[in-house]
């Protein structure tokens, strides 16, 4: 005969066991390499972003704009969203109990994200260069010009 029907509901059934490999050291060599597999393969897509990036800025026409260049964000867009990806990467590595492989793929967004700012302040500092310097009104050291025509000594202590 069945339980009372508003008693206490039955507990769930055990679940199977979910472990990936019979030992911890074979499931931590694999950890570790699936990370440095993981990063190598980024590097390389990393590389070869970084190398069209780096063509689409030439300019075969060789035409000089009058002025400063605009800033350019498609290398801070290209690079940020890959470090988007390879954080969430580590997440779900993280969450699937790979917690070395995780590891390196935080760090190794970490270095994207540094890339990324790293990147844009290079090409703000590109598009908005540093003020010309103010030219300077005083030939000589003395702080007199020398109305005179004459060279420098001439004028150096005579006060003007």
């Amino acid at each position: 005969m069945p339980g009372p029907p508003y008693g206490p509901p039955a507990p769930p059934p055990p679940r199977p066991s979910t472990t990936r490999h019979h030992s911890r050291t074979v499931n931590g060599c694999l950890d570790v390499l699936l990370g440095l597999l993981l990063v190598a393969l980024e590097g390389l897509i990393c590389a070869v972003a970084a190398y069209s990036l780096t063509v689409s800025r030439l300019d075969p026409g060789g035409r000089e704009a009058p002025g400063p260049p605009p800033m350019d964000w498609t290398p801070v867009l290209v690079f940020g969203g890959f470090a988007a990806v390879v954080s969430l990467f580590a997440v779900v590595l993280i969450r699937s109990n790979w917690p070395w492989a995780g590891g390196i793929q935080v760090l190794a967004a970490l270095l994207l994200c540094l890339v990324t700012l790293l990147t844009g302040h290079e090409d703000y500092r590109r598009s908005h260069p540093a003020p010309a310097p103010a030219p300077s009104y005083d030939p000589g050291r003395s702080g007199h010009q020398c109305l005179s025509g004459g060279d420098n000594r001439e004028c150096l202590d005579s006060g003007g």
